[in-house]
């Protein structure tokens, strides 16, 4: 079955807890220690058949940074956000730790009235949009259209033809369900929103982005899968 909206306001409170567990239990972080050892996402965003653009770089959803960190070691100028000050406070002392530079700090993009310093050529969402319930979704994707930087007037005219390196790209990284989109519920409250590739890209095309490439990884109970877009409008 499925559900768009649920009259219950999204519990997305439960997502720090998760992080002051994990980090008292002495994870790596968020998943388990298995889970970061391996650079999976970074591997698929360079896995399309196009030069990526180089530059400022924004993850969406950071939690303690290992994708920021990762992608700074290829060259990116990269800041990480995310709602909750656990992951912040953890991002930073990594940052720190590892010698890797980069911005962090803490900002809801579900709320209007939050606004960012910087546009940037490359925004990545860490497994944060699956996250993000009902209308929330609409102005997170609204504000991602708007901090991408504009391209340069013409790389568009054949992106895979290597005109990607003068685009802004928006990398999806998400759970994907293998039916009709549905939401999960903790203790009777959403918490996330597993859409079906379908729905996903319908999602992006409407709010301003066109679709590079699709790439799906088949799981037990939901499929994961990572879309790169860019700016249609």
């Amino acid at each position: 079955m499925t559900t768009h909206h649920n009259s219950k306001q999204p519990n997305y409170a439960i997502h720090d807890d998760m992080y002051v567990q994990a980090k008292n239990a002495g994870w790596a972080g968020w998943g388990g220690n298995e889970r970061l050892t391996n650079s999976e996402q970074v591997t698929r965003f360079f896995a399309i058949d196009a030069p990526m653009p180089k530059g400022k770089l924004l993850e969406l959803g950071c939690g303690e940074g290992h994708l920021c960190r990762a992608f700074a070691q290829h060259g990116y100028d990269v800041t990480g956000v995310d709602i909750f000050p656990t992951a912040i406070e953890w991002a930073k002392e990594k940052a720190l730790s590892s010698g890797i530079k980069g911005r962090f700090f803490v900002a809801d993009l579900t709320d209007e009235s939050v606004h960012l310093p910087e546009r940037y050529q490359v925004i990545i969402d860490g497994n944060c949009l699956h996250c993000i319930i009902g209308d929330d979704r609409r102005t997170f994707l609204k504000k991602v259209h708007g901090y991408l930087a504009d391209p340069r007037e013409g790389s568009l005219a054949d992106p895979h033809e290597g005109a990607l390196q003068e685009a802004s790209v928006f990398f999806v990284s998400s759970l994907c369900s293998k039916g009709d989109s549905y939401q999960l519920f903790k203790d009777g409250i959403v918490y996330r929103h597993i859409s079906s590739a379908e729905d996903l890209v319908a999602e992006l095309e409407q709010s301003g982005f066109s679709i590079l490439d699709i790439q799906r990884s088949e799981r037990e109970t939901n499929d994961h899968i990572t879309i790169h877009a860019v700016k249609s409008d």
